[in-house]
């Protein structure tokens, strides 16, 4: 009997490792999931960054230009 016990034994033993690992693959399945949905929400804003950017680039430019033309109209 003690011969039957110990191929059902280790047999339980390899299941739950199997289970534990299954268990630790969905983790980081989800993990990834998660990680991927936070890029695609950030890529979403991106181009108004972009823009905001730009926009921000001009402006400076645009004032850099006035105060120029003013000091050279007061001198």
């Amino acid at each position: 009997m003690a011969a039957k016990a110990e191929p059902r034994a280790a047999a339980s033993d390899e299941r739950d490792l199997f289970q534990v690992e299954i268990g630790k693959l969905i983790a980081e399945t989800v993990k990834i999931g998660a990680e991927t949905a936070k890029i695609q929400t950030e890529q979403r804003y991106y181009p108004m960054v972009a823009l905001g950017t730009i926009a921000v680039g001009v402006l400076g430019a645009l004032i850099t230009l006035v105060v120029v033309v003013i000091i050279k109209l007061a001198f």
